[in-house]
């Protein structure tokens, strides 16, 4: 099976509270235990509705953010106001490394993709526990890391492969090894994430139905043929 096109999420149970999913956050992995609680003590929960905007492109970065539910999209828009999305953080991803790490602006915009609740450490307050926990700093350079290489893939994705090969991609990767599940994107979004535009998403959906692929009824997938359909992503 290809490999994910996108950063790869925690996967988190909803039974647990805040407080624990945040410990099994990949970015706190391996903290000791009082960075873990001086974090969760500098940090407040933020909701943000469908479409709300977390910071834009260039703003002065104000803190980090820790994706507890939702989603939310980095993103960055030409003068025509096309849309290319860099990344999509789910719970257990991190936003907004990179600006906090070397005091630059934020390089991209972020929104949620739907009703989202995120946990912020203000900027000041990551610095100060920078210096007082030098173990941090590997935490951030893991995450850089991590984001490094979704970078380096979406640029493989979008200069290698055509429409067809990174839709079915990002089909095998939303199915989560299931054999049928819930699109939660719309083509306008699909095409934000794929590099390309609406219209050609909806072709490109039509055809994988017809080559008997996938069936789609209203946002729920099916995969009719995982094996065809792994080979059409190659």
């Amino acid at each position: 099976m290809p490999r994910p096109l996108y950063t790869d999420t925690a996967m988190l149970t909803k039974s647990k509270s805040p407080c624990e999913l945040v410990h099994e956050f990949p970015f706190f992995a391996g903290l000791d235990a009082a960075i873990y609680d001086a974090l969760l003590a500098r940090g407040v929960t933020r909701r943000y509705a469908k479409g709300e905007m977390l910071f834009f492109d260039g703003e002065p970065c104000k803190g980090l953010f820790f994706v507890q539910s939702g989603m939310v999209k980095i993103f960055k828009l030409n003068e025509n106001g096309r849309e290319q999305i860099l990344a999509v953080q789910r719970p257990g991803d991190s936003v907004a490394e990179l600006p906090v790490f070397d005091n630059g602006p934020y390089p991209a915009s972020a929104a949620a993709m739907e009703d989202a609740e995120v946990l912020f450490i203000p900027t000041a307050a990551f610095h100060e526990l920078l210096t007082q926990y030098p173990q941090l700093c590997h935490a951030v350079i893991t995450a850089l890391g991590r984001r490094l290489r979704t970078l380096v893939g979406l640029v493989e994705d979008l200069s290698l492969r055509q429409v067809r090969q990174r839709l079915a991609r990002l089909l095998l990767e939303e199915s989560a090894g299931e054999e049928t599940f819930r699109l939660r994107f719309t083509n306008e979004e699909l095409a934000a994430r794929l590099g390309s535009v609406r219209d050609v998403i909806s072709r490109t959906l039509s055809a994988l139905q017809n080559d008997e692929l996938i069936s789609i009824s209203g946002r729920q997938v099916t995969i009719v043929d995982q094996e065809g359909l792994e080979a059409a992503a190659e």
